[in-house]
């Protein structure tokens, strides 16, 4: 298993509660396909350099995890399909 570390920005026009759902369902699907998250650390409502699909901020948070090496490919694609994100970035720290 390889260590990773994943931002991921989440649309900050929802509600508190379904952002906490969006990091859940990150969350869930990196220990369903096999992977243990080891930290999650959340900054909050931050404000885009530029538009991003009409939207001027959103929820960021950092979350460090083990998984598979095919896992992030399975991330990235979960995240581009779901409205709930707008971008996420999932790197190997060194």
């Amino acid at each position: 298993m390889q260590a990773y570390e994943a931002l991921v920005i989440v649309d900050a026009r929802l509600e508190e509660g379904d952002i906490q759902k969006a990091v859940d369902r990150f969350l869930g699907a990196v220990s369903d396909s096999g992977g243990k998250v080891t930290g999650v650390e959340r900054w909050g409502t931050r404000r885009f350099a530029y538009e991003i699909a009409h939207q001027r901020e959103g929820y960021y948070f950092i979350t460090n995890f083990q998984a598979a090496e095919d896992v992030p490919q399975k991330l990235e694609r979960t995240i581009q399909i779901s409205d709930e994100f707008v971008r996420c970035k999932i790197v190997r720290p060194e």
